[in-house]
């Protein structure tokens, strides 16, 4: 299925249109399909090593296939594309069958994935619905990845093999990488670029790692050492054309320049997060609280997004280096033209599978 430009220019316009009578709607869906994941990643609030506990806590509150279809119904009539992530989603056992739900409504899919379960799925029938895997790579080196990742060489060796397994279907992919105090070498010394092409990477994007609120430590490097990592992506980015660096460079000037990235307003709203539980925290999860959660199931997106809370998105600079959140909330026209005209060149030369059949 190529991506449906009538829907696209009908929605965008809709989108406008609500803009210019002072409303904000979401944009992009992001689907969060599940509180469980099979990695112990301390950055992310779903890398909990109690994973007895989080298993329960999946079975009881993750959505029902037919509850998640209900809401892929409600984002379809807003959003220009869509997110898949967890939690790890391809852990569900409905994952393809959830896929292929969204495809037939006609949004693109970005599936979000730390690839350590893709030998478990047909990959041929994936390539008929998606238009990317993103893979979760901190590391292109074991010592590293496992050590940011909490999982064992056995489990990295997988992944890799399961990397080659998208090159030889074709699945167009990219990497995106969280930089920590433990990764920054392999940038600094622009390593990563080589080996994420060995890889079959011919994209990649990268965050610093926004430190969380609800532990006591950072995986953040020090000041000198960001500096040292911008400005070396910079350089490789000035040098080489692939792989393509598909975040924008005035992220990295701005964080050599001055600790941090810099946006007018947040932009978390043009985004609609959904929660394993189908409930969406207003204005976005740092500000977790009851008076803050809804839930799609049982409130529209007209409801959800005339909030008052949004206002608080207004003057947050909560996020100083969290690369989504600094790309959501510059200019529309830089926002929108990465989903729909320039990633499909940045990824791949060759055209996805439902491309060819189109073809």
């Amino acid at each position: 299925m190529p991506v449906d430009t009538i829907r696209t220019i009908k929605l965008l316009g809709n989108w406008s249109g609500n803009r210019v009578l002072g409303r904000r709607r979401p944009l992009i869906a992001v689907f969060s399909l599940t509180h469980y994941c099979n990695f112990y990643c301390p950055m992310c609030p779903f890398g909990d090593p109690d994973k007895i506990s989080q298993i329960d806590v999946a079975r009881k509150n993750d959505l029902t296939t037919e509850q998640w279809e209900s809401i892929f119904d409600k984002v379809s009539k807003y959003c220009i594309w869509s997110i898949i992530e967890g939690g790890e989603p391809t852990s569900r056992p409905d994952f393809m069958e959830l896929v292929r739900y969204i495809y037939n409504l006609k949004i693109p899919i970005t599936l979000i994935t730390n690839c350590s379960l893709l030998h478990t799925i047909d990959l041929a029938e994936l390539k008929k619905y998606i238009q990317f895997v993103t893979c979760s790579i901190d590391s292109v080196y074991e010592e590293s990845y496992c050590k940011i990742r909490g999982v064992s060489p056995q489990v990295y060796s997988r992944i890799i093999n399961n990397l080659h397994l998208l090159a030889d279907y074709k699945i167009p992919h990219y990497f995106n990488s969280v930089i920590t105090k433990y990764n920054t070498e392999e940038f600094i010394n622009q390593s990563y670029f080589e080996r994420a092409k060995e890889l079959g990477s011919n994209a990649v994007s990268f965050t610093f790692v926004e430190d969380r609120s609800d532990v006591s430590y950072s995986l953040l490097p020090d000041r000198q050492t960001m500096v040292r990592v911008c400005e070396s992506i910079l350089d490789y980015r000035r040098k080489h054309f692939s792989p393509q660096i598909m975040i924008p460079p005035q992220y990295f000037e701005q964080i050599i320049e001055h600790g941090r990235g810099l946006f007018d307003e947040c932009g978390v709203w043009k985004s609609i997060f959904v929660n394993g539980n189908g409930t969406v925290l207003v204005p976005c999860w740092k500000f977790n609280s009851p008076q803050n959660t809804y839930n799609l199931l049982e409130q529209s997106i007209e409801e959800i997004w005339s909030a008052p809370q949004w206002d608080i998105a207004r003057t947050c600079h909560d996020c100083k280096v969290l690369g989504c959140i600094w790309y959501s909330s510059q200019p529309i026209t830089t926002f929108a033209k990465n989903y729909m005209n320039g990633l499909s060149k940045m990824i791949s030369q060759q055209k996805p599978g439902y491309m060819e059949e189109a073809c």
